[in-house]
């Protein structure tokens, strides 16, 4: 099976704070990766450092055959969004906690402006399939709604959709249900195990245990802005390595759990 994201020791800081320690990933095509691990782990920043949101102080990463080198000077990294995405194009969709829908467009323009900017469709086009998309997010009859008029849920789902219009090669996905109430978290589970189902090429950074155990083909676990472990989800939940995947597994499943004195 092809390769579509490799990241070969990138290393991220925020001043003196490293958030990423020479971390790297490998994602087949068609390969659903869910990341886990505790708050501040470093999870949020592989997926905007891959989306071109972030800059990195060293190592290199490739999605399909673009490659993205480090920017080694500050002033190089304050440009850093700027260089990246002429060499990325289209080739990332990514979705965020919050929606980030456009408030005064429809969610047909909301859909269809970044594939006509960037040249990827026509405004005809770009029309028919976003129709297609909403049909698929069993939305279509709220093409012409505003963001206002969606529950939070719908919003995702639209947000989805316009990260697809885009044809990319590999899905981010950053606590796509954090936002929303508990009653709207399925819908949007339910898309995105739909995407996974039909080989959407996707990394996925989410605290829903559930969907890591029935979604992905493999698990991440990360802490301190390296990589603890990894492997299928049942080895990673009936049988983790690590002392400490073991210990926020029984924190995250085991909400009621108590860590004795003296453990992290």
């Amino acid at each position: 099976m092809a390769i579509a994201v490799q990241m070969d020791g990138v290393h991220k800081s925020f001043g003196e704070n490293a958030v990423l320690q020479d971390f790297s990933l490998t994602v087949q095509q068609g390969e659903a990766v869910v990341v886990i691990g505790p708050s501040g782990s470093g999870k949020t920043t592989v997926l905007r450092v891959l989306a071109g949101l972030e800059g990195f102080s060293r190592g290199r990463f490739s999605i399909e055959d673009s490659v993205v080198e480090a920017q080694r000077s500050r002033e190089s990294e304050a440009k850093y969004f700027g260089r990246t995405r002429p060499v990325l194009g289209c080739r990332v969709g990514m979705v965020f906690q919050h929606f980030n829908l456009f408030p005064h467009m429809t969610v047909e323009e909301n859909i269809t402006m970044a594939p006509v900017l960037h040249g990827r469709a026509t405004r005809h086009d770009a029309r028919v399939l976003a129709g297609e998309l909403l049909e698929r997010m069993g939305l279509h009859e709220k093409l012409h709604s505003t963001p206002a008029q969606l529950s939070g849920g719908q919003q995702q789902r639209v947000a989805i959709a316009r990260a697809l219009a885009l044809k990319p090669d590999v899905m981010l996905f950053d606590e796509a249900t954090s936002a929303l109430d508990p009653e709207m978290v399925g819908e949007v589970l339910h898309v995105m195990k739909d995407l996974a189902e039909g080989g959407t090429t996707m990394i996925a950074v989410t605290h829903e245990m559930q969907f890591a155990r029935e979604v992905a083909h493999r698990v991440v676990v990360m802490d301190g802005g390296t990589v603890l472990e990894e492997g299928p989800p049942e080895t990673i939940f009936s049988a983790p390595r690590n002392e400490r995947t073991r210990q926020f597994l029984t924190r995250v499943l085991d909400p009621t759990h108590v860590p004795l004195s003296g453990t992290a």
